[in-house]
């Protein structure tokens, strides 16, 4: 990049705000959360301000915007935003209309990521890469041929939705035997509760695995077997070269990936055994907002090139 552009990352818990440089560093940031917004004008409000707190010196004339929400280009409304109701079928017209005087682009927000890996980060020696999100739900970003696939519908990526099993945890999700139903921060944070009390987190059932309690070992170890199943599933599907696995599940506990890799060997055709890698990515925590502010600049840079053609 040659300029500093604003991120914005709109999650189903947190919106984050900021200034991206062109080191693709992120200078400052603001941080909200979503639910002390109760329309999609006081979430704009609100994200006008932080950008005034983030950019008071108004250097950044793009802004990138990554939403929880199926997206391609020609998208005209906001549809099946199931974490921030509100924003359901708000115009693109609308939203953009709110910051005068800016350029704003629109992306998926685990695609924005995605991109991000497969440009600049852990997935950028690869032409086919998948960013997989374990948090507190899942998602995924799908590049192929170093291109955000999109799909007809701007469905693509949605993996959560993909059925794992005939067995389901009864939560998390509306479908049963689910990715996400299964295997999301969520359901594991449930699944600790069952066990081991209504004051449990996700960190407690890990804590309890590392001190080898059966019950705790029987729930990862079975997180590990469906995980693997979906990473089986996507590789003799779509064959990328690389899936960098993310989020906070991810993050905290990176020893997952290699229980991941050996499991889904065992899953696949011989001969791309060998071919399976799972890696971590190379941005942290704020790789969303930088994202965003990286796909706003992409985007209007290919605008620019199409106008001069």
């Amino acid at each position: 990049m040659n300029e500093s552009v604003i991120g914005v990352d709109i999650g189903g818990t947190n919106v984050r705000v900021g200034l991206v440089n062109d080191k693709l560093e992120l200078v400052r940031k603001a941080t909200a959360l979503t639910d002390s917004f109760g329309s999609a004008d006081e979430l704009f409000a609100g994200i006008r301000d932080m950008i005034g707190t983030v950019d008071p010196g108004h250097a950044a004339s793009k802004i990138g915007i990554a939403m929880p929400v199926p997206w391609k280009r020609g998208t005209t409304h906001i549809v099946d935003a199931v974490n921030i109701p509100y924003l359901e079928n708000v115009p693109v017209a609308a939203i953009a209309s709110q910051f005068p005087g800016c350029g704003v682009y629109f992306e998926n927000d685990v695609n924005v990521i995605a991109a991000l890996e497969a440009e600049q980060g852990a997935s950028r020696d690869s032409d086919h890469s998948i960013y997989i999100t374990v948090s507190t739900g899942i998602g995924s970003g799908i590049i192929l041929h170093r291109e955000v696939l999109h799909g007809a519908h701007g469905y693509a990526g949605e993996i959560g939705s993909m059925i794992i099993s005939d067995k389901d945890n009864n939560h998390a999700s509306l479908y049963c035997g689910t990715l996400e139903s299964l295997c999301s921060g969520k359901a594991l944070e449930e699944e600790s509760k069952r066990l081991f009390g209504e004051d449990a987190t996700t960190m407690t059932l890990f804590e309890r695995y590392h001190r080898q309690d059966e019950r705790a070992v029987a729930v990862i170890g079975l997180w590990v077997e469906y995980f693997s199943r979906a990473i089986a599933s996507l590789m003799q599907t779509l064959d990328p070269d690389v899936f960098v696995l993310g989020g906070s599940v991810i993050d905290n506990n990176l020893w997952l990936i290699d229980n991941v890799l050996e499991n889904t060997r065992s899953k696949v055709m011989d001969h791309l055994k060998a071919g399976i890698r799972i890696v971590s990515p190379a941005f942290g925590g704020d790789a969303g907002v930088i994202g965003a502010g990286y796909s706003a600049w992409k985007q209007a840079n290919q605008i620019a090139r199409r106008q001069t053609v």
